[in-house]
């Protein structure tokens, strides 16, 4: 699903304990919500849009040939929007050391977007335009689409709130004495390590510990290498678990 070339890590990625042995290290790209419930979502999009296209479409065009060209264009754009909000991406690096596990996850702003909005904005236009001649009611089609793809570039193009909503960048450090159990799930390659932390602004700013998990997303023919490497450096008597882990991201 994933490429298997190591991603390019960002430079400002200085691991803490570079000088020890790396007893594995990986990186990768990685859907980090709940898969489930997004591929439900691209579903529905997939299933819905064609008895709404087979109602919305004699009102649009006369005959076949028309009807499918332009069923077959609004499909592709609703099914491009609804991939682009259900399969993002994260991106992950980490590194196991004799010290403990060092992770990385970030995104960057994809700056072929709002060149892809401009061009499509004005591909669209012409299309629906073309369509205008053979039925009127695609000049609607004409003005909302491109037109709300504009508003999209030049809100992209101009707002710096909107490109760090798209930018992150998170770096730390876990001793393997933190991690108090070990969860895998298999059928997403994804190893869940409990650990516990104090948060001084839980419970009105009197703060208390929280239990939490640090998730590592990995490729399906590393998962068992890479449980063996951590249960051999977990405190023995870590409990160790194959189950689902939810994921709330």
């Amino acid at each position: 699903m994933f490429s298997r070339k190591p991603l390019t890590l960002p430079p400002q990625l200085v691991w803490r304990y570079k000088d020890e042995l790396a007893l594995a290290e990986w990186s990768l790209r990685a859907r980090a919500y709940n898969t489930d419930i997004a591929n439900a979502i691209a579903a529905f999009f997939l299933i819905v849009q064609v008895p709404c296209l087979y109602w919305l479409l004699p009102s649009m065009a006369t005959n076949l040939k028309d009807q499918l060209l332009i069923g077959g264009f609004l499909y592709m754009v609703v099914m491009s929007g609804a991939f682009s909000m259900t399969h993002q991406t994260t991106k992950f690096a980490y590194r196991l050391t004799a010290s403990g596990l060092e992770f990385c996850e970030w995104k960057e702003f994809p700056e072929w977007l709002p060149r892809l909005l401009k061009w499509a904005a004005g591909i669209t236009c012409v299309f629906m335009l073309m369509l205008a001649t053979i039925h009127p009611a695609a000049l609607i089609g004409a003005i909302a689409g491109p037109g709300m793809m504009g508003l999209m570039y030049l809100k992209m193009g101009t707002s710096s709130q909107f490109r760090r909503m798209h930018e992150r960048f998170h770096q730390g450090f876990h001793p393997w004495t933190d991690f108090t159990k070990m969860i895998v799930f298999r059928r997403r390659a994804i190893i869940g390590l409990d650990f516990t932390y104090f948060n001084p602004m839980a419970d009105e700013g009197k703060g208390r510990m929280i239990d939490t998990d640090r998730l590592l997303y990995c490729r399906r023919a590393q998962l068992d290498d890479l449980i063996a490497i951590i249960r051999e450096h977990l405190p023995e008597s870590t409990p160790y678990e194959e189950a689902y882990i939810p994921i709330y991201a």
